[in-house]
């Protein structure tokens, strides 16, 4: 009996650590599994954006990093964006002369023209109405950033450095999550903007351009979307990669304790 009690402890250790190293297995199958391709969350928030060689580009800096040029033009957009989404600027161009060109310029002051387009209805779930899409003057000091900027020309709600909402929109919330992307056509749609005046601008050159002209800030975005698209891919190849290997170590260990067995009924 002693003899067979000894003969089956290490048969006993080896299932032991067999069953172990199984759920282990298991374990981490999950874990990569589920940490593999999960769902793209979208958000709801003002994008900055700047008009640069006749084209708007994503800010790369906060607006109270910037300090725009006398006869630049910052954009806001509110709009849900994801990450598959491509940046969804202000869909009016950022026409200068249309926005500042009735307002004369003032001696150690600059001219910012603003672009604010306030988004879509149906993105924007409080029932509000939303005011038409605008452009604004701003004559500001010489070292004034966008932050300023835009302040001199709307009411501005911000959270820890955050612009949440632009003239009361949206009502509540600040970068709230979404549950899905919209399906949005790229590029959107242009729009006409109520300029200083009350008279909302004509289609100008510069707006002609913008439906024939790529955007660069999307044309990226494209190259990021195929980037994420073959991300996915190896994500996936890595995910069967492990679950190989997990296998073939299942199989390793049944072999041995199969052998053991097999060992131990010789010995006895």
């Amino acid at each position: 009996m002693s003899l067979e009690r000894d003969v089956r402890r290490p048969v006993r250790s080896v299932l032991t650590a067999s069953r172990t190293a199984l759920a282990a297995s298991a374990a981490l199958v999950l874990a990569v599994v589920v940490a593999g391709p999960a769902s793209a969350e979208a958000y709801r928030y003002w994008g900055f954006y700047q008009w640069k060689d006749g084209a708007w580009v994503l800010a790369s800096s906060g607006p109270a990093s910037v300090t725009p040029e006398d006869g630049a033009v910052d954009g806001w957009r509110l709009a849900v964006s994801g990450e598959t989404t491509p940046p969804r600027p202000p869909r009016a161009p950022g026409d200068f002369e249309a926005i500042c060109g009735g307002t004369p310029a003032e001696p150690g002051r600059k001219r910012v023209a603003v672009v604010v387009d306030y988004g879509l209805a149906e993105e924007e779930t409080s029932g509000q109405a939303l005011p038409q899409p605008r452009g604004a003057c701003a004559v500001v000091d010489a070292d004034a950033s966008s932050a300023q900027v835009l302040a001199a020309v709307a009411s501005v709600r911000e959270e820890n450095g955050l612009v949440c909402a632009i003239d009361s929109v949206p009502a509540t919330g600040c970068g709230d999550t979404v549950p899905e992307e919209p399906d949005i056509p790229s590029p959107e749609p242009t729009v006409a903007l109520q300029l200083p005046g009350g008279t909302p601008e004509a289609t100008s050159t510069a707006q002609a351009n913008e439906t024939t002209t790529p955007n660069p800030a999307a044309a990226e975005n494209t190259d990021g979307a195929a980037n994420t698209d073959e991300q996915s891919s190896s994500r996936g190849v890595a995910v069967w990669s492990v679950v190989g290997v997990l296998v073939v170590a299942a199989l390793v260990l049944a072999a041995l304790v199969t052998r053991r067995r097999r060992g131990a009924g010789e010995d006895v």
